[in-house]
């Protein structure tokens, strides 16, 4: 009998990925959602599954028959909460993978894969950059990982995954690369900062998913990605995908703080907070936010892609 797999957050852009994986590999899927709402993309059973609302017992039903879940949902740094920063991204991260854990302890679930953010990985390798003091969305991820470990406890093993920038293209999902690809499009001159950062095919970050449930161990966090790119390489990619040339200039970092800073302070005067405190993080965006992931490869079982495919892909979606 197939293992059955529940992707909390399966509708979304990754989710779509991960079910055709487990597929392949002769898992039975089945997404979970708060609403239960129908996707004419989705190509697994689509149940009611909210960690916030519904109750214990409600939830131990639900959760009873799998194997495994994946925690593909929550809140990411581009959302702008109507509410204090620090509080939303907790309860929209955290407390629904501590609740699950301390559930899964009255089942006999033997894995909890949680989707995370290689920002977690830059606040142990670049302590000087204070991220999760600076960023409420940074602390909600740290955070995410130790109350889950933690209320895990021996029971269920948690493996942590923590991911980059992620191109690709999924059956009714507008990519998030839509803004960048659309200035990119219409503008002869690229303005950007300086910098660069790892990106990673969202099929890889579903082989990389399936491998964690296979071979990862209670605790683990595994740093996925693929390839090391400056943003200058990044939208020259983006201009071939679009059949343009482009000139990118890059932007003084001490401009970029200047306008960082005044958007900071239009936030602050509507009253309203961000996941990523856009000051401080101009020193994370132009720095090499480059990723060694031989180890995770070998571990969790992916390779490099083609990222110009890959970008490829999300241009396509874009347009």
């Amino acid at each position: 009998m197939a293992q059955k797999v529940l992707i909390v957050g399966g509708l979304g852009f990754v989710g779509y990925h991960i079910v055709q994986e487990l597929k392949i590999r002769g898992y039975e899927p089945v997404i979970g959602s708060r609403n239960n709402k129908h996707d004419e993309n989705a190509e697994a059973p689509i149940i009611e599954v909210d960690l916030k609302k519904m109750s214990d017992q409600e939830l131990l039903q639900v959760l009873a028959p799998f194997d495994y879940v994946i925690f593909a949902g929550g809140a990411d740094d581009r959302t702008i909460p109507k509410e204090d920063a620090a509080t939303f991204f907790y309860a929209e991260n955290v407390l629904p993978c501590v609740r699950l854990a301390e559930l899964a302890k009255q089942l006999p679930l033997q894995k909890i894969i949680i989707l995370g953010s290689y920002f977690s990985h830059f606040n142990r390798t670049r302590p000087e950059w204070k991220m999760s003091e600076r960023h409420p969305y940074v602390r909600s991820r740290l955070l995410q990982q130790e109350e889950t470990i933690e209320a895990a406890g021996n029971e269920t093993a948690v493996i942590i995954l923590e991911l980059p920038y992620i191109f690709g293209s999924s059956p009714g999902k507008i990519p998030l690369w839509k803004p960048l690809v659309k200035y990119i499009k219409n503008s002869r001159l690229v303005f950007y900062t300086s910098g660069g950062t790892n990106i990673v095919s969202v099929e890889k970050v579903a082989k990389a998913t399936v491998g964690a449930i296979e071979h990862a161990k209670h605790s683990e966090r595994w740093i996925v990605g693929g390839e090391n790119v400056s943003w200058k390489e990044l939208i020259s990619k983006i201009s071939n995908a679009l059949g343009k040339k482009r000139i990118v200039v890059t932007v003084p970092t001490f401009i970029v703080k200047v306008f960082a800073l005044l958007t900071y302070g239009y936030f602050r005067l509507i009253n309203k907070q961000v996941g990523l405190n856009l000051y401080h993080f101009i020193t994370t965006q132009t720095s090499c936010t480059f990723l060694d992931t031989s180890d995770s490869m070998r571990h969790l079982g992916y390779e490099n892609a083609d990222m110009q495919e890959a970008i490829n892909d999300t241009v396509k979606a874009s347009l």
